[in-house]
């Protein structure tokens, strides 16, 4: 009776080797992502440096760094209502979106859906030009002052897309504003007299 040798199945040696190499780079490519995935993009909230006298409007700054072919975001904005009134009194985009010529256009809700009084402000751009690069403003968000106290200013629900509508990882830091007494002014009255001789 002939015994035809059976072949090992399993790899070994170098074949050994090459696999598990090949395997390794399988599951780093899952845990990691392909290459080319876009970094992190950071979203700063700003806001003014020095105290804000109570009954004056003041500008916070939303500004991004590291954006890469930025083509939109989105972002609910969070104040303590005592520091301002109870609705921002704007919000603006900024230049940025449309730096490279692309179209833009902005969504602007007085509260975000289930939670009221907290605004909601979104920016999409399209066009055949690339999204901008790097660092700039996002948006400008004009309050009023009202009573004195330190209020922390963040973002909530940010999103962040490229030109492909492809949403990239972004983290937010907060800022905040020192609200003072309100300035007092002095009012000068003309000092009349009277002639004595009369």
């Amino acid at each position: 009776m002939n015994k035809t040798p059976v072949r090992n199945r399993w790899i070994t040696g170098p074949g050994r080797a090459a696999l598990a190499v090949l395997l390794l780079a399988f599951v780093w490519a899952i845990l990691y992502g392909r290459s080319d995935a876009q970094p992190p993009v950071t979203v700063h909230v700003v806001g003014p440096p020095t105290t804000v006298p109570a009954g004056q409007s003041f500008i916070v700054t939303v500004a991004i760094e590291s954006a890469q072919n930025l083509g939109a975001f989105e972002f609910e904005y969070n104040f303590v209502p005592a520091t301002a009134n109870t609705t921002v009194d704007n919000i603006h985009l900024s230049s940025l979106l449309g730096s490279t010529g692309r179209t833009t256009g902005a969504l602007r809700l007085a509260s975000a859906p289930g939670r009221p009084g907290v605004p909601l402000f979104g920016a999409y751009s399209y066009g055949a030009a690339s999204g901008p690069n790097g660092s700039g403003v996002l948006a400008t968000v004009t309050m009023t002052a009202v009573s004195p106290v330190t209020s922390q200013l963040s973002l909530s629900g940010l999103k962040v897309t490229n030109v492909a509508g492809e949403e990239v990882t972004a983290v937010t830091t907060a800022g905040s504003v020192t609200v003072g007494e309100p300035l007092v002014r002095s009012i000068y009255m003309p000092l009349l007299r009277r002639n004595s001789d009369n």
